[in-house]
């Protein structure tokens, strides 16, 4: 190959490489900084490896009801949720599969409202943007996402190329500069109080199809294989909600996960507002949400509950143990605002 031919090719790869650098920082750029209401990718990767003691998985009835700086504060367990609105279980999968790359939690715990769910929800170009490029993103695409949605999520600037009109210094700050952990560890806190209690707890059918179901339970049992082959131990939640299904709904399921998955714990804590010490007259923010304080109670008490279950915080550095304890007081300095 003569010199000419030889740095043709060379110059034209590196043309490439430059070009797909530029577009990713551009795509990076452009998408909105996205730092709570799940799908905090972000900051979990900041937690330090293998540190984190219980690992959450949902939807938003996970990020809003589990706050694991409160739980942290009664019971010296860590956690983290990474869920996502409206996540469906064959998204959660995924999730709990990248998720294991960085951390192997002492126990899952899986809010379970997404198995009533339709095959694709509302937010899955932010449950499946966000997560780091690999091989879990690129085959959540293909086995989660809708197939309108296919182009975008491997090409970010198609969602995005528009937006530039509404940049910050902040969005190139957060382009440029390294990730950083926060104090909310996947925890949304929502303030309001909801007061149309009359005639609840409200119960609603079950929309979904047999068919749907059925493959919302395969997904389930690919997340119960997963953390089986990790030997982590799962724990399958409804959360305590206002807007409920008929016990017959979830009798059904709970036979159905078991069949499933033999070894997973199945709790109902749908209407068991008293034991728990929820008000609902203060502690909702909707039919079906907890709110910051309703998620206070709730965390503190499900950190009681996985103790009494034999679960024992791990040894974490004197520097990650400082970084917890700012965490639980910082939510120890919400409530009393």
């Amino acid at each position: 190959m003569t010199k000419r031919n030889w740095k043709e090719p060379f110059f034209a790869a590196a043309f490439l490489l430059t070009a797909a650098l530029l577009l990713n920082l551009a795509a990076d750029i452009l998408r909105p900084a996205h730092t709570d209401y799940g799908s905090t990718w972000d900051a979990y990767l900041c937690e330090p490896k293998d540190s984190i003691d219980v690992l959450f998985l949902g939807s938003s009835y996970a990020y809003c009801d589990w706050n694991p700086g409160v739980m942290y504060a009664e019971s010296a367990l860590t956690g983290y949720v990474l869920g996502g609105s409206e996540q469906t279980p064959a998204i959660t999968y995924w999730y709990l599969r990248e998720a294991l790359k960085t951390q192997k939690p002492s126990v899952v715990v899986m809010e379970g409202s997404s198995l009533f769910f339709a095959r694709y929800q509302n937010y899955t170009q932010i449950n499946l943007g966000y997560m780091p490029w690999g091989m879990n993103r690129v085959k959540a695409i293909f086995d989660a996402a809708e197939p309108d949605k296919r182009l975008g999520l491997f090409f970010d600037l198609y969602f995005y190329h528009d937006r530039w009109k509404e940049l910050t210094p902040g969005d190139f700050k957060k382009a440029i500069l390294p990730a950083r952990g926060d104090l909310l560890k996947g925890h949304t806190a929502v303030e309001q109080v909801f007061t149309e209690l009359e005639g609840g707890p409200f119960l609603h059918p079950v929309e979904q199809g047999e068919e749907v179901y059925r493959r919302n339970l395969s997904d389930f049992s690919r997340i119960a294989g997963l953390c089986r082959e990790n030997g982590i131990p799962l724990i399958l939640t409804i959360n305590p909600t206002y807007s409920q299904y008929a016990p017959e709904v979830y009798a059904k399921l709970e036979a159905d996960v078991k069949e499933a998955a033999p070894e997973v714990r199945f709790v109902n804590w749908a209407d068991s507002f008293e034991e728990i010490g929820l008000d609902v007259t203060r502690h909702l923010y909707d039919g079906g949400h907890l709110n910051r304080a309703g998620a206070e109670v709730f965390s503190a008490y499900t950190g009681r509950y996985l103790r009494s279950l034999g679960y024992e915080p791990r040894e974490q550095t004197e520097k990650n143990q400082a970084a917890w304890q700012a965490a639980a007081e910082y939510w120890r300095g919400q409530g009393k605002k």
